[in-house]
């Protein structure tokens, strides 16, 4: 037996270097302190055990640390910015071990978060590494862990950044890679998979694809181990993955003339000697180290051959056509599904026998699978095995006996047909006509397609070559149930009964909510809020499952009025002590009318602003004021609480007087203008008036034609005279 072992096996650094820090705390308090890690410090029974025996326990979480004096070691794997915390206020001591590496994709994440990125994890989510690194960003990471999960989710549009888990899958990531470099805009990749990871994927993958049997040592709940036995199960016919040396079959392994050796990061090297020791049958140091060098580049025969070991288990197995088998798989590739037969067979099944077209297979190794055997090869060591017959015979002959006790059997409807739909059980082919369907008429009977139906068989003939003609009817179920499930509907519906649906679908005016199959009610728009609500969207989602009160019911009708709102979260609860005459409050504009305008005083409660009652000044219209969202001072004046209604004045607090606009200012200058010029006229009317009078009254003053000249003359004189005296 040639046997190759990959130089890479065994303890990384980071698990290394976490390994050798937890010996020497032990060493370093020596019982002092109880020492911890939190959680396992490598995915290793052994290595776990041999902490114990040193003292050092494992601590699942940080209510596990019991002791104020203690020590924590945080293993390779790191943990979240939250746990350091937590720890650093309980006072213990700790001891990072956190893998370097690990620990600078948890500051990278943290930077990137910090300058607002939308981090993506590619890794299994349930993973320490990946749990740890998702706390570096407040758990707000999108983590995903293969390409068919991205493509179930949606992304919103901003900046990203992606890192990976250390031991995540190389190839894999670079699918999922290419994937949203394509998809999203704004995205920057940071290639996080660990140098030593890489490597060691990369070495396995070159000697599975040149050896007969694979072996793959490390923990089952090991990421990077399991990451091993994948990339070697695609590349080599035979795998097998074991914790340690008392695993090995000798008996199985020593048939291959080729054998190669990997292990996982947290496998010490003194499993690997056992392993290679108990393949060897080594039997001191000296032949370990030489069976270790011989693996890392030379070839090591082995002692018995394949033929002398048939010959030690008395001949070679038979296999027959015809034959049933109930065998592990020990593999599975792209086409194929394969599990051993013995020791000169192997059996191989198409794969598409586990699926129906369209579904994911759903087989793993390990898994025993039931067969028929149909051809052998004893020239190739092959068989031919067939997993669709056995399934076959089993599903028909379980609907045959369905047919003949009358019991019901569930069936999936894989297709619509003219006048009906083919259903499946198994891989038994039903025809289940449209008419016995449903108990109403069925219009469109694509609606079933994907649908589960419970059915009773009604018709089972045997036909040429196994196969058979089958019918089967739901109505006759339905029909059969229906009074039965209506009584004990109808009798636990009451008024004031609080129940849980599921909302079904919307209409203008409400939802109808689902609370039994067969039985809706209707939650009218209404009744979703105490605000005022235009779609019953803005409240519900499809599918959403809520907690429902029903408000009346009428049988004869099918008719239930069901409410969704709460009282206790009626906003107008207390309003009364909340709201009183006199009390100055702070409101917001909500809408205008008319006549004024409504504010809302809390969430759901408004009341109404008159427009006399917002200026001192005579307005038009309440917007020539305020503006929609505005918050003003107001007072209340009145209240009528039992018909929710609330008066306001914000003139008495804080009057708004509109400024005067151009046109206003330009109206009042002319009006003013006009004011005056008609002031003049009076005036100038006035003093008409007035001069006119005084004329008048100079008229009887003048004299008149029986005064003569020298008279007027003669007093003129006189006058004169008088004056110059």
């Amino acid at each position: 037996m040639e046997i190759i072992k990959a130089k890479s096996a065994g303890f990384c650094f980071g698990v290394n270097n976490a390994v050798c820090k937890a010996f020497e705390t032990a060493e370093k308090y020596n019982g002092e302190k109880k020492i911890y890690t939190y959680g396992p410090l490598i995915h290793n029974a052994s290595v776990i055990e041999k902490l114990e025996e040193k003292g050092i326990f494992v601590a699942d979480s940080i209510d596990d640390v019991k002791e104020d004096n203690a020590c924590v070691i945080i293993r390779a794997h790191g943990v979240s910015k939250k746990v350091f915390e937590l720890l650093n206020e309980k006072g213990v001591t700790v001891i990072d071990a956190t893998c370097p590496f690990v620990t600078k994709i948890q500051k990278l994440v943290e930077k990137e978060y910090n300058a607002g990125k939308k981090i993506i994890i590619v890794g299994d989510k349930n993973h320490p590494e990946v749990i740890g690194i998702n706390g570096w960003c407040e758990d707000s990471a999108i983590i995903v862990a293969s390409l068919e999960e991205c493509k179930n989710l949606n992304f919103d549009s901003g900046s990203y950044c992606m890192v990976s888990q250390t031991t995540f899958n190389a190839k894999n990531y670079d699918k999922i890679k290419k994937y949203f470099r394509n998809l999203l805009d704004e995205i920057e990749f940071y290639d996080t998979i660990c140098n030593a990871t890489s490597y060691r994927q990369c070495e396995t993958r070159e000697i599975a694809a040149t050896v007969d049997l694979m072996i793959v040592v490390g923990g089952r709940n090991s990421s990077n181990t399991l990451k091993l036995f994948e990339i070697s199960s695609e590349l080599c016919k035979n795998v097998l993955l074991v914790e340690q040396a008392a695993e090995i079959d000798l008996a199985y392994i020593n048939k291959f003339l080729k054998v190669g050796v990997t292990a996982g990061a947290s496998t010490p090297d003194w499993i690997i000697k056992e392993v290679l020791v108990s393949m060897s049958e080594v039997k001191n140091e000296n032949e370990v180290i030489e069976a270790v060098n011989v693996e890392e580049g030379a070839a090591a025969a082995s002692d018995e051959s394949f033929s002398a070991l048939l010959e030690s288990e008395g001949g070679i197995t038979t296999v027959r056509t015809g034959d049933i088998i109930k065998k592990p798989v020990i593999k599975i590739d792209s086409s194929r599904v394969y599990v051993d037969l013995g020791f000169k067979y192997e059996g191989s099944i198409a794969i598409e026998e586990f699926a129906a077209p369209g579904e994911q297979v759903d087989i793993k190794v390990g898994d025993l699978v039931e067969a028929i055997v149909v051809r052998v090869s004893d020239k190739d060591g092959e068989a031919t095995l067939s997993k669709k017959s056995v399934d076959q015979r089993r599903d028909l002959r379980t609907v045959e006996e369905a047919f003949e006790n009358k019991t019901p059997i569930t069936v999936k409807v894989a297709a619509a047909l003219k006048g009906g739909v083919a259903a499946q059980y198994g891989t038994a082919r039903i025809f289940v006509p449209a008419s016995q369907l449903s108990t109403r008429f069925v219009k469109d009977l694509e609606t079933f397609v994907g649908k589960e139906l419970e059915v009773l068989v009604t018709s089972f003939e045997k036909g040429q070559k196994g196969r058979c003609r089958i019918s089967a009817s739901a109505r006759v179920l339905l029909e059969a149930g229906k009074k039965e499930r209506d009584d004990a509907f109808w009798g636990d519906i009451y008024e004031g009964k609080i129940c849980t649906g599921t909302v079904k679908s919307f209409v203008p005016f409400g939802a109808f909510v689902e609370l039994a199959p067969g039985y809706e009610g209707l939650v009218h728009i209404t009744e979703m809020s105490w605000r005022r609500i235009k779609n019953p969207q803005d409240v519900l989602e499809l599918g959403q499952e809520i907690e429902v009160t029903v408000l009346s019911f009428d049988r004869e009708k099918n008719r239930i009025s069901l409410g969704y709102r709460k009282a206790e979260e009626n906003p107008w609860y207390d309003a009364e002590n909340l709201y009183q005459v006199g009390d100055v409050i702070e409101v917001t504009v909500a809408r205008f009318v008319k006549y004024g305008v409504f504010v809302e005083i809390a969430e759901g409660v408004t009341g109404l602003v008159h427009i006399s009652q917002i200026s001192r000044k005579r307005i038009e219209s309440a917007s020539a004021c305020l503006k929609i969202g505005q918050k003003v001072m107001a007072k209340i004046v009145a209240t009528d609480i039992e018909n929710r209604k609330i008066s306001l004045s914000i003139k008495e607090v804080q009057p708004y007087d509109p400024e005067p606009t151009e046109e206003e200012i330009a109206a009042a200058e002319a009006a003013a203008k006009e004011k005056k010029e008609r002031a003049e006229r009076a005036a100038e009317k006035k003093e008409r008036a007035a001069k006119k009078a005084k004329e008048e009254e100079f008229k009887d003053d003048v004299v008149t034609s029986d005064t003569s000249i020298a008279d007027l003359l003669g007093d003129v004189v006189l006058n004169f005279e008088s004056s110059e005296e």
